[in-house]
């Protein structure tokens, strides 16, 4: 599989940009998804203290996969967003591929800021215990191990995902963590602090007042 990786931005055709969106909403439930315009907020916000990366994995010029992620500078973490590979493409290791990637980019990303190594890579997964039906259970735990197998654990934390839309209520979820400087000071409750504040406030807009109540027991 030649796999060809691009870094979207504002100024690539609005013909690529929506062929990933396309794969984004087929790839997730409608109650997960960020608004298209929520993607093109983040770029226009990307800073040297919050990169933004919008990656695509392309074959032949088709947008094969996708992979979104964050990183923080002060924090020197990254914070992957959201992955999906093409229906066609998954069980051949894309998904993998497309998470390497971006681990390598988030990795410059800490280079380009001064320090030696990237301290963590994190992202949000769902529990397998929440799960609606057996399909579902079956699902989430093939992607918990999924992340396993590529170096992430669950945090030891009490975790929920903000809201994404007015009116919907925070969803339990879990933190997971791939470490890969174990000399960083960096903490489960760390973590949590910068995605809410450089996240989910920032660029989601999502009130200090609501981030706060999602930190209550």
């Amino acid at each position: 599989m030649n796999i060809e990786w691009k870094e979207l931005d504002l100024h690539d055709s609005d013909s690529l940009l929506n062929e990933a969106l396309r794969l984004y909403d087929e790839s997730f439930p409608e109650e997960v998804r960020e608004s298209h315009d929520l993607f093109r907020r983040s770029l226009t916000l990307s800073s040297s203290e919050n990169v933004y990366h919008f990656l695509v994995g392309l074959e032949n010029g088709k947008v094969i996969s996708m992979a979104t992620a964050h990183y923080f500078a002060r924090a020197n973490f990254g914070y992957i967003v959201y992955l999906a590979a093409h229906p066609e493409k998954r069980g051949i290791g894309l998904g993998k591929k497309t998470i390497e990637e971006m681990r390598r980019r988030l990795q410059l990303d800490a280079k380009a800021s001064g320090y030696p190594f990237l301290s963590a890579v994190v992202l949000e997964t769902e529990k397998e215990t929440t799960a609606h039906d057996e399909e579902e259970y079956a699902i989430n735990l093939k992607r918990l191990k999924f992340f396993e197998s590529l170096g992430f654990q669950i945090a030891e934390v009490e975790y929920v995902q903000p809201p994404l839309f007015h009116g919907q209520i925070p969803v339990p979820l879990y933190l997971q963590m791939n470490i890969l400087d174990e000399t960083a000071s960096l903490t489960p409750e760390d973590i949590i602090e910068v995605l809410y504040k450089e996240k989910y406030n920032k660029v989601n807009q999502i009130s200090s007042k609501e981030l706060e109540l999602c930190l209550q027991p």
